[in-house]
């Protein structure tokens, strides 16, 4: 199963976007979690990537949620309610990703 959560900044010019994908397969399966801009009705190229997690993963859309920290600087992907991944649209930076490992990240959230 597929699996796709996003988020528009409230300006419109930056989403927040997550993809867990099995085309593939189960055991080919990846999941990222991207920083688009968005440029009218479209999406432009990726313009930041976090590799989250490969291989088969017993998840549904309602594990997931990406949203926007209150000043919209940073946009995190949520996964079973713990922040797990962000983007610095300010700085850049990238925070979290490899999820289901024996990682804590420190990640920025306001």
């Amino acid at each position: 199963m597929d699996v796709f959560d996003s988020a528009i900044r409230r300006k419109g010019d930056l989403a927040g976007v997550f993809e867990y994908d099995e085309t593939e397969g189960p055991q080919n399966a990846t999941a990222y979690f991207y920083l688009s801009e968005i440029k009218g009705q479209a999406s432009e190229p990726v313009a930041g990537r976090i590799h989250i997690r490969s291989g088969a993963w017993a998840i549904t859309g309602a594990d997931v949620t990406v949203r926007w920290d209150r000043n919209e600087r940073f946009v995190g992907l949520f996964i079973f309610g713990t922040l797990a991944a962000a983007f610095d649209t300010t700085t850049g930076a990238r925070y979290g990703g490899g999820y289901g490992k024996d990682f804590n990240a420190d990640i920025p959230w306001s």
